[in-house]
């Protein structure tokens, strides 16, 4: 059972060519599995050993500031000039 607008836009695509419809058709597949992905995504990262590893992460970058040793970002330098030793 699909929705008004998709079967209206179902009967705007029968409109156009076959060149067109393929092209058309390839970019709504492509779409709908990049939104497959993005819900995959979602519950990963919604799930307890993500979130518990990302806590985990978190209390290791408090720890690192906490210590002095974490490299602070500065605008407009380059990963060189931030991670050279310094002299």
């Amino acid at each position: 059972m699909a929705s008004e607008q998709l079967k209206a836009a179902y009967e705007a695509a029968q409109k156009l060519s076959l060149k067109e419809q393929d092209m058309l058709a390839e970019h709504i597949l492509e779409r709908i599995e990049e939104m497959e992905w993005d819900e995959k995504w979602d519950e990963l990262l919604a799930s307890p050993e993500s979130v518990a590893d990302m806590e985990k992460m978190k209390a290791e970058i408090q720890a690192s500031r906490e210590a002095g040793t974490s490299i602070h970002y500065i605008p407009g330098k380059s990963l060189a000039e931030l991670f050279s030793p310094k002299v």
